[in-house]
């Protein structure tokens, strides 16, 4: 096991002082997309002394075209920069034909998407070196074409990678909820053998479905899932919380990451027969089921022969004609062509309205003034359904662009703050309500000038 069993955390710069009050932090886990590997990291993050795992969320495995040579390289420095003893990205893909989906989307659980996956996993673990663990991604949808059940594709894609996996307890409570997936059924068919860790998140259900927020409190049933998943191994994992905005209070956060530590049996005693960090790496444990063809000592090299891992070309495209269609539709807004064939109409539209709800919350999260102007909330909505997903920047330009007369100036502020933002030399004014000019100069940063329009 690359990770000591334990809790970990998600590093957010606004959990430092709350993250260093804790006494069994064992690691922490970093968006890799927004590491940047030429800069030191941030003291409060070093003072921790624990390892820190990458997480990829942009390097699109499940896509059926080719991996960005570009993003593969990044993902690679930043493992390196981090001392990372352990890296990690999602069965699923974000990006096809060009279209950018702004949002991680769930694969076909079909033998075509598993030897897309296989393809662009080796490709991937060929330029890294250290382990890989796959996620289970969290879906509103799900392709009308599969194959396998989830534990079954998961294991198969072990198999053929030699990949390890990261279970997301909160995305199969997901599963459970918007799929009918059994849990039971799940976690008794689940290759225990090849879980790196943990994932927990807290969620929220809306018109019949549960949100993977990260954003919310991690809600009572997907605690009891946790402690079903810690039942499958005789010993503790290492499970980590994901959360990303709505930060609450200090105390109830650590009350959170105590219930997580619980649920996940990170508080029990260990007896001689739990297994550690290393007596876990040593080899399979008692009752753990072990897979024939995969070699416990060996993780991140092409351990099982699968067959082929290239599609014919014609499963090839039709699997890339699918995920482009997919991609358009969820990102064209209302006037975008009939949904894919055999996909739920009702889902589409939820899981559109779930992208531009997330991009919303990212604009909320950089320009909080901007998103106080009235009506924001279905301004924004508006504006960005008919905006292919490129940067949070993009989007709050868009809106404001729009908007600008609702704009108060705190908002504008913002706007003209984040235009110079980067440059040692700068000048930006808006003379809309009143005249407002942000100069930012060596030495002095940035100033921020106002006069209000009379009359």
């Amino acid at each position: 096991m690359p990770l000591p069993p334990g809790l970990g955390v998600g590093w957010r710069p606004q959990l430092a002082t709350a993250l260093a009050e804790r006494d069994d932090l064992a690691f922490v886990e970093l968006i890799a997309e927004g590491v940047d590997p030429d800069r030191p990291l941030p003291v409060a993050l070093a003072r921790l002394g624990v390892p820190m795992v990458a997480h990829g969320v942009r390097l699109s495995l499940g896509g059926v075209e080719p991996l960005d040579p570009a993003r593969v390289a990044r993902f690679v420095r930043v493992a390196q920069h981090l001392d990372a003893p352990l890296v990690s990205e999602h069965a699923a893909f974000v990006r096809a034909g060009g279209a950018e989906a702004g949002h991680l989307l769930p694969v076909p659980r079909s033998r075509a998407a598993l030897r897309v996956l296989t393809r662009n996993i080796r490709s991937l673990t060929a330029e890294l070196s250290v382990p890989l663990a796959v996620e289970n991604p969290a879906a509103l949808l799900r392709w009308p074409d599969d194959e396998l059940d989830e534990a079954a594709f998961l294991t198969e894609l072990a198999e053929r990678t030699g990949a390890m996996l990261l279970l997301d307890v909160a995305n199969l409570y997901g599963d459970v909820v918007n799929h009918g997936t059994d849990p039971d059924r799940f976690l008794a068919a689940f290759p225990w053998e090849r879980v790196a860790y943990l994932h927990i998140a807290g969620g929220v259900a809306a018109h019949g479905l549960y949100h993977d927020s990260h954003a919310h409190p991690v809600r009572p049933e997907v605690l009891d899932l946790l402690r079903a998943v810690a039942d499958h191994w005789p010993g503790p994992l290492p499970c980590l919380l994901e959360r990303d905005a709505h930060l609450p209070p200090v105390d109830e956060f650590h009350a959170e990451l105590d219930a997580v530590a619980g649920a996940a049996g990170l508080t029990r005693p260990q007896s001689d027969d739990h297994p550690t960090a290393a007596t876990a790496a040593a080899g399979p444990i008692p009752g753990a089921r072990v897979r024939v063809g995969i070699d416990a000592d060996l993780v991140g090299e092409d351990l099982v022969d699968a067959g082929p891992v290239d599609a014919g070309p014609q499963v090839d495209a039709e699997l890339l004609a699918g995920q482009i269609a997919l991609v358009r539709t969820l990102t064209a807004g209302e006037d975008s062509a009939d949904s894919p064939a055999g996909f739920a109409a009702d889902r589409i539209e939820a899981t559109r309205a779930a992208l531009i709800d997330k991009r919303r919350l990212a604009v909320s999260e950089h320009w909080p003034a901007l998103a106080e102007t009235p009506g924001f909330r279905d301004g924004f909505a508006a504006v960005v359904a008919r905006l292919p997903p490129t940067t949070t920047w993009a989007d709050a330009h868009a809106y404001a662009q729009t908007h600008y007369g609702a704009l108060g100036v705190e908002a504008r502020a913002e706007l003209l703050l984040a235009a110079t933002a980067g440059r040692r030399w700068a000048l930006a004014g808006s003379r809309r309500g009143g005249l407002l000019v942000a100069i930012r100069l060596p030495l002095l940063g940035l100033l921020i000038l106002g006069r209000r329009r009379r009359g």
